[in-house]
């Protein structure tokens, strides 16, 4: 299989962006050149695989002779070709790529699925390695939603998959964004996919597409611009109603529609929040969710209101007993949290409370890793709990600690690491 170990950090960048050469490869003295070849991954090929609308990079080795011999790196000096390209482009690191970018000599992008043949030539050395052009294993809109609020700006994210062994990318800001005929309803940022909903016009439609300059890869979402029928809000907890002074519950608030095939749209970013009692209870925003955190103990339950702005649209919260409940536990999970690069992980942890109720406190323990390549998000946000790894093998003890705890207020648990290039580590695991 190719290694992707430097394909996710440019991809995410900018999906026809070069992805830099090859290692620190210097030029050795002695009798002259010997032999070129062509290097992908850091590795010596005569042959390999590259995803579609993602590019790689291949560098051209010059091989010396002598007493002081060493390798050179030629990519900039030798002359690239491709035998198909319409299939395959490679750069010369002077001409502008298919997306109008120049991009490093020796950077190679798959325009569609086949085959071709790369070759780099120097004086009269020569090195050519057969390129096999995989179809992407996904390109998706995210989210998938039916219907827009009116007056109300919604993102978008492009999301691909270079193969089925490699994790999605977030290519929004790479993709071009249009609608596929010109609309009153709504526009779209060109390059960041944010959809700004006009007034609502019942029965017209529009659709988003979303497209990989160069490659020419697209897809397409349609949407409506609809008029909300209620508020739906979501908890954490359900319906567990007391809250601990210093913890949080997470919630998201997202509109309804009246048609039978919308889904509902998260507006937890944009909801109007009035009637907060703020001596009892502060409340944040996260991309996704809300967050509601007890400050101090009350006898009285108390809540707010949630409504669209400049709309008859509102809800009630549901309202919280706020209380100095101890906390007398702290576990983590899960206890063996296995990771390919560049996936993220999750780790979970849970408080049990004096009250006898086990709640989620991720966002309220302090994250510690004995690795500093490996990193754990920690806050009061939308992320907290998410672990990161570097593009190699490692393992680490994460800890999580909260030091009001009465009983016991730290656990540990082992994060595995493994790079990009490695088998699914949770291949035949329980789930």
């Amino acid at each position: 299989m190719p290694r992707f170990s430097s394909l996710a950090a440019c991809a995410a960048a900018g999906l026809l962006a070069g992805c830099g050469g090859a290692g620190d490869l210097s030029v050795g003295s002695g009798t002259g050149p010997t032999g070129l070849y062509l290097a992908y991954g850091d590795v010596a090929t005569g042959g390999f695989e590259v995803p579609e609308c993602v590019a790689s990079q291949v560098t051209a080795v010059l091989v010396f002779a002598g007493d002081g011999a060493s390798n050179g790196d030629f990519s900039s000096r030798v002359t690239w070709t491709s035998s198909a390209p319409d299939t395959l482009y490679v750069s010369d690191g002077v001409t502008a790529g298919p997306d109008g970018v120049v991009v490093a000599a020796g950077s190679v992008i798959g325009l569609k699925p086949g085959q071709a043949q790369l070759t780099a030539r120097f004086s009269e050395y020569s090195a050519s390695a057969s390129v096999e052009v995989a179809a992407l294993a996904g390109l998706r809109i995210a989210p998938q939603l039916t219907d827009l609020v009116a007056e109300l700006d919604q993102p978008f994210q492009l999301l691909l998959r270079p193969t089925a062994l490699t994790a999605e990318l977030d290519v929004t800001t790479a993709a071009q964004w249009s609608f596929a005929r010109p609309t009153a309803i709504a526009a779209v940022g060109a390059s960041t996919g944010v959809v700004s909903a006009n007034s609502a016009n019942a029965g017209e439609s529009a659709t988003l597409l979303a497209r990989i300059p160069g490659c020419g890869r697209e897809v397409s979402l349609p949407l409506r611009v609809s008029t909300p029928t209620a508020l739906q809000v979501d908890y954490e907890q359900g319906s567990e109603l007391r809250l601990p002074v210093g913890y949080s519950e997470a919630l998201t608030v997202s509109a309804r529609f009246a048609a039978t095939d919308s889904v509902v749209q998260n507006l937890s970013s944009q909801i109007d929040i009035a009637d907060v009692d703020d001596d009892l209870l502060a409340v944040s925003r996260g991309d996704e969710h809300l967050f509601v955190q007890a400050v101090d103990s009350s006898a009285t339950a108390t809540g707010f209101t949630l409504r669209l702005s400049d709309r008859s649209l509102s809800v009630a919260s549901k309202r919280w007993l706020t209380s100095d409940t101890e906390l007398l536990r702290v576990t983590l999970a899960p206890e063996d949290l296995r990771i390919r690069y560049p996936d993220t992980g999750l780790l979970v942890a849970s408080g049990l409370f004096a009250d006898g109720v086990t709640r989620p406190i991720s966002r309220h323990v302090t994250w510690s890793s004995e690795l500093g390549t490996v990193s754990v998000v920690s806050g009061v946000n939308d992320n907290a709990g998410t672990v990161s790894v570097p593009d190699a093998e490692v393992s680490t003890t994460i800890g999580g600690a909260a030091g009001v705890a009465r009983d016991d207020g730290d656990d540990f648990v082992t994060v595995r690491g493994y790079a990009a290039s490695s088998p699914d580590p949770n291949a035949g695991l329980s789930p």
